[in-house]
Formats: structure tokens, sequence, C-alpha cells
């Protein structure tokens, strides 16, 4: 039973893909909503207690499981995209937050290494001017707004490299970067016209979410 929150998970996300590979609209409505909440439930299973780090990182969690659920009625209208936009933001905040408690207050790698910081604002840069045509004028606020979030914690990430393992910073690395990469493939379909596969877009998005959630736990397991 150690392990049963770890399975639903992988369970959820494997439901999902299958249902979008096959598309299955029934599944896809199905299992989208419980992967994150099964995996919050196995980061607060498994992870040791640090009340600030924990809560923030699981309150993101929440908001990213909200976020699931109000793009799923995007075709509903602009007001549920928008909606999701916030709750995911929100989520970045706290997860934000969760990384610069673990910080603890020291310099982080950027204050030693600021021009590391240009290479994400640069490819924000891009990437906003690639969709600014395309993005209707009551949506532009929201989309740069959440752009600089999701950059802004790629960069707390970044920010940890000297502070944490080699490995688990790797893991977290990775797991920001396809979180960027899921957001901007999203966002280049939804604007750009870029046909985006939504299977590559959810694959990206459950990787990049688990890979953070797992570098997070293991450095609460190692007493950060």
């Amino acid at each position: 039973m150690k392990n049963i929150w770890k399975i639903l998970f992988a369970i959820a996300c494997v439901v999902q893909l299958f249902a979008l590979l096959m598309n299955i609209p029934f599944l896809m409505f199905a299992s989208k909503p419980l992967m994150m909440p099964a995996l919050a439930l196995w980061f607060a299973s498994e992870a040791k207690t640090n009340r600030y780090v924990s809560g923030a990182w699981l309150s993101g969690l929440v908001c990213s499981t909200i976020g699931d659920i109000l793009l799923m009625f995007n075709s509903g209208g602009e007001i549920f995209f928008v909606l999701g936009l916030a709750a995911f933001l929100m989520g970045h905040l706290f997860y934000i937050s969760a990384m610069w408690r673990i910080l603890k207050g020291k310099t982080g790698f950027l204050r030693q290494k600021p021009l590391w910081a240009l290479l994400p604002l640069a490819y924000l840069a891009f990437l906003l001017r690639i969709l600014w045509p395309g993005v209707p004028e009551g949506l532009q606020f929201p989309v740069a707004a959440y752009g600089i979030v999701i950059t802004a914690m790629a960069l707390s990430v970044l920010q940890l490299r000297t502070h944490i393992s080699a490995a688990i910073f790797r893991i977290m690395m990775l797991g920001a970067l396809l979180f960027v990469l899921s957001d901007s493939l999203l966002a280049l379909d939804k604007f750009a016209g870029v046909p985006a596969v939504p299977l590559a877009i959810m694959a990206t998005y459950i990787f990049g979410q688990a890979l953070l959630t797992l570098g997070v736990m293991r450095l609460l397991n190692d007493k950060i």
C-alpha cells in the first residue's frame, strides 16, 4: 500500500495519454482531473515534512488540478482559458515560493552568474514575438503575465544549481524545461496556428510536473 498513490498517478497518466492517442473523450475527461491529485498524494505520503516547502508545493499542485479542470472546458469560451491560466499562474507562484524557501536566503546561482538568466528571458521574448499577432487584445496581458511567471519558475530552479546535489538539480531543471515546453506548444497551437500534437503537450506537462515534484520530494527527504 506504500506505493498506492504513485501507482494511481501512473495509471491516470497512462490512461490520459492513451485516450489522447486514441481520441477517446470520455477517458480524457475521466483521467485528467485525477493526475495532479494523485501526484499530490504521492508527494504528501513520501516527502518528509517541511511545513512551508511541502505546504507551498501541495498548494501549487492543487492550483494545477484546478487549472486542468478549467482548461477541459476551454471550448466553452475564453473565460475558462483565462481562469485556467490564472490557476496555473498561482500554481507557479507557489512553486517559486517553495524554491526560494529551499534557498534559505543564500546567494543563488544567478546572483553569482546573472548572464545565465538571459537564455530563458530571450526565449520568452522570442516566443511572445511569435505569439503576439495571434493573441486577442483581451488575452494579451494574461498571456504575457503567465509567460513571465513560468519563466520565473524556471529561473528559480536555476537559482538552486549550486545549493542542491547535481542529480536533484538535473531532475528539477528537466522538469521545469518540460513544463515550459508543454505550455509553449499549447500557446503556439492556440495563437500562432502551429499544429501541436495534444499527446506531446500532455506528455511534456506530465513529466514536467512529475520531475519537479520528485526533485522537491528528494530534497525534503535529504533534510534540506
